[in-house]
């Protein structure tokens, strides 16, 4: 079957943001290829995905712009043209690229010469920009497969310590486990309704009524593999150890972009394609907030080690975010959105103080690494401060406005106890943040040298500190490019839902 000229043009223009991401990393494939053996090598690759995430950002921005003339039959089977994709492309790249100015410090001083790395990065962002375009259970598979391959490289990217090839190992076994139950309920999936498009799926299970227990089998097992994917408990196991033992701009990307593109996916299929189900899947993620959340926080109360604290804070994070799914309307949609953008300045500011506290003698990784950060370094300090309190959703920043709304979106649902449990849970991991704090602060025992801030991670700091401070306190744009985006998102699927 041959496409017509004219829809065969729309299609490609509608994976236009992909297309140049993809001609970036072959150009940048070819460099590396050429030019790979010196750290000076390494930063111009590193400069290059830079200007790959900037002109890829620009493609989105055309696009959204323009998408009103490419509303053509070929791009709505397959492809996504919504507000929805392109402020979740938008939050892929700019972790991306404060992933890559966070890296260069990191890579020299670990020595770590691999310019492939910022291959498989771009290469990890491009699969989570194809899993927020896919309109279609293929598409979305196939993105996530795409960034799933790419990270599994760089989580053992170190090949010189046990742990980072035990951190890839693991996340590649359980993550080839999760990915087959995903793929087995999109068959069942198909089986029930006879077709993969989401879209389709809507309109099958308003004609069916009653879902099929094929229907229903299927539901279970896309679940399955979804709650790995965001590590919702007890599909949680792979995240402590693999955020522990991958590089550390690698933990701080794998914790942003791939749990963002994560609810991207389930947002798609459950409030686009399976809004109809909605009495037999929010139960389900109902009770996955509530366990991951409080799992997440008391396991964190009892870490030494930074990172690990961060891995089962950003569990519990996962459980706070489940709550505008099971909110299931177009606020809870704002207020996933919008905590997903404000949590990655907090997380991602967060991990660049540990890459910076990473010296020739010293770690970094652990609570003790801390002690006398104030005297040593005000700023960084101050820094991972207003990070600890945005986490913990203290005011004014933007941890509190993110989570003032989830917990508003769940009480505008009528899900009254689960807006309570979250509440509790957030005044439970206080104690874990605000020990981060007592260290720096408070502790006058020093280890190692002095800690020195690059000027990229300078900038890094910078930036998520403003964007914690003023999307606290200035929070209106913020809510209404979500708000716009979730009411873009199948709009008669969650209407449909609602009823």
């Amino acid at each position: 079957m041959s496409l017509d000229p004219a829809v065969y043009g729309d299609l490609l223009v509608s994976l236009l943001p992909e297309l140049v991401l993809t001609g970036w990393a072959l150009v940048l494939l070819l460099f590396v290829a050429w030019r790979h053996r010196t750290a000076r090598d390494l930063r111009i690759a590193g400069w290059l995905t830079l200007v790959a995430l900037l002109s890829t950002a620009i493609a989105v921005w055309w696009l959204w712009w323009n998408r009103a003339a490419l509303q053509g039959p070929g791009t709505v089977a397959m492809i996504a043209l919504d507000d929805f994709r392109w402020v979740a492309d938008w939050v892929f790249l700019g972790a991306a690229a404060l992933t890559v100015l966070i890296s260069f410090a990191y890579l020299e001083r670990e020595q770590l010469l691999i310019p492939e790395y910022y291959v498989l990065l771009i290469f990890a962002t491009l699969g989570m920009m194809v899993m927020a375009a896919g309109a279609d259970l293929i598409v979305i598979f196939l993105g996530l497969e795409l960034m799933s391959v790419a990270v599994y490289v760089l989580a053992g990217l170190d090949r010189r310590r046990a742990r980072s090839a035990e951190a890839a190992l693991k996340y590649f076994l359980l993550g080839a486990f999760a990915s087959g139950f995903l793929l087995y309920g999109i068959a069942l999936a198909y089986g029930a309704t006879g077709t993969t498009n989401l879209g389709l799926i809507g309109g099958q299970l308003s004609i069916m009524g009653k879902p099929s227990v094929m229907l229903l089998a299927g539901l279970a097992l896309l679940i399955v593999g979804f709650a790995f994917k965001i590590a919702a408990v007890p599909f949680h196991m792979w995240a402590p150890d693999v955020y522990e033992g991958a590089p550390t701009p690698i933990t701080a990307f794998l914790s942003v972009g791939s749990t963002a593109a994560s609810f991207a996916m389930l947002i798609r299929i459950f409030l686009e394609g399976l809004p109809a189900m909605s009495a037999d899947w929010r139960l389900l993620f109902e009770v996955l907030s509530i366990v991951t959340m409080t799992v997440g926080n008391f396991a964190a109360v009892t870490q030494t080690n930074v990172k690990r604290m961060l891995a089962y804070s950003s569990i519990a994070h996962a459980g706070y975010v489940l709550m505008g799914i099971v909110a299931g309307t177009p606020r809870g949609i704002t207020a996933t959105l919008v905590y997903v953008m404000v949590y990655a300045f907090m997380q991602l500011g967060a991990f660049a103080v540990i890459v910076m506290l990473r010296r020739r003698d010293v770690v970094g990784d652990e609570l003790k690494d801390f002690s006398g950060l104030h005297f040593r370094n005000p700023f960084a300090a101050f820094a991972m401060l207003i990070f600890m309190l945005s986490l913990g959703g203290i005011p004014p920043t933007a941890g509190f406005m993110g989570k003032f709304w989830l917990f508003g979106a769940a009480i505008d649902a009528h899900y009254y106890g689960l807006a309570l449990i979250g509440v509790l849970n957030s005044a439970v991991s206080l104690y874990y943040y605000v020990r981060i704090v007592v260290f720096m602060y408070v502790k006058n025992e020093t280890i190692g040298s002095t800690p020195t801030t690059s000027p990229t991670l300078a900038v890094v700091l910078g930036l998520a500190v403003a964007a914690t401070l003023v999307l606290g306190m200035y929070p209106q744009l913020l809510f209404q490019v979500a708000d716009a985006s979730a009411r873009t998102l199948g709009a008669a699927g969650v209407t449909a839902a609602l009823r």
